[in-house]
């Protein structure tokens, strides 16, 4: 059965045109079977303001429509906002279980269950912690992104701008992750070619860019 719809700030009405722009996405990332690692996706943009944040929340509730399992996970540490988008407090969530372990591996941190949009899960940034730009490419990351991806159907993540803060570079370096570069109307041409150099240079598997304008939807590869 498919999940209540709640109408939330930030996100579509699943009826509406930008659903279905939304769907036709999720469609596009599917039939990339050959290029994909796994079934981690995350969003980010060369610079803010490009609506990465808001496309990776309504990515991840379109999703949820037809995935058993669907985690999205804030990790936009200096700037997080989804726990707004949603609804829910900012902490305990991810910052919070890493720098609370003492060694070893840490503990999966707090999993939000999304009221009215299950089987939307959300892990919120947690937090703040003034070395987060060690957290993204860090060996916890990497075990938390595995263990989240073989825990759900789809893990969606949503990094913090890639010429902005190293952050996202390192959350892309991960081998089981699959980048998708947002774009809009104002996104600057030069911006956006630095920020593919840039995660060329780490291996970032980019699989394609979503064009953000004025609410409607295009994708395309490359």
């Amino acid at each position: 059965m498919a999940p209540e719809y709640h109408p939330v700030t930030g996100l579509v009405d699943p009826s509406s045109p930008s659903a279905d722009a939304l769907r036709s996405l999720r469609l596009a990332i599917e039939l990339r079977t050959a290029e994909r690692r796994g079934n981690v996706i995350l969003f980010t943009s060369a610079e803010p303001g490009e609506g990465k944040s808001t496309i990776a929340a309504n990515f991840a509730l379109i999703c949820g429509f037809g995935q058993s399992s669907v985690l999205l996970i804030d990790g936009d540490f200096r700037r997080p906002v989804l726990h707004e988008v949603f609804g829910v407090s900012r902490e305990p969530g991810l910052v919070d279980a890493f720098v609370g372990a003492q060694g070893g591996q840490a503990a999966f941190p707090r999993v939000h269950s999304v009221e009215g949009l299950a089987p939307v899960s959300l892990v919120t940034a947690g937090r703040e912690f003034p070395r987060s730009g060690d957290l993204g490419s860090s060996k916890r990351m990497t075990e938390f992104i595995a263990a989240a991806a073989a825990r759900f159907g789809l893990v969606v993540v949503d990094a913090p701008p890639v010429l902005l803060v190293p952050d996202a570079a390192g959350f892309a370096a991960d081998p089981n992750v699959d980048v998708v570069l947002v774009v809009s109307r104002s996104s600057r041409k030069r911006a956006t070619m630095a920020a593919l150099r840039k995660l060329e240079l780490v291996g970032a598997n980019v699989i394609g860019l979503v064009a953000n304008r004025e609410g409607s939807l295009t994708t395309y590869g490359y």
